[in-house]
């Protein structure tokens, strides 16, 4: 069982392969429960765990992405560009550190965003309609 940071520092294609794998394993050991042919029955709750991280992982990795896209400057720049981005999450800030790239290879920008920030709820959203910033910095190149 691979931990959290483990998995935060794996490619998507790794991840997607170790997901692909935990999920058969799993049907395969719920078929053994049901044939009641299971010995070890905590396997199941260690395989759930690794597949909930590893689905987690992915989609803040999606999130950041998003995030940082939606962000004006960025937007204006990879407007009109075939580009392809790339979140890896940083511990020294706490956030995670998305840059943009074109095919080719040469960057176009850069976006640090903290998806731990706080998020309104509720009526008091509503009536605020003031959202976090949640991308703390960016630099775009060129």
């Amino acid at each position: 069982m691979a931990k959290i940071v483990e998995l935060r520092g794996m490619s998507n294609k790794k991840l997607e392969e170790m997901l692909e794998n935990d999920r058969e394993e799993m049907f395969n050991l719920r078929f053994q429960k049901a044939g009641a042919r299971l010995e070890d029955y905590t396997r199941i709750r260690f395989v759930r765990r690794e597949i909930a991280q590893i689905e987690s992982v992915l989609r803040m990795r999606q999130l950041a992405v998003e995030t940082a896209v939606a962000e004006p400057d960025i937007a204006a720049a990879l407007a009109g560009k075939d580009w392809q981005a790339t979140a890896s999450f940083s511990y020294e800030d706490s956030a995670w550190q998305v840059t943009f790239e074109e095919k080719e290879g040469k960057q176009i920008a850069s976006a640090q965003v903290d998806l731990n920030k706080k998020r309104l709820h509720g009526r008091q959203a509503r009536r605020e309609k003031s959202l976090p910033r949640l991308v703390t910095s960016y630099k775009v190149a060129g």
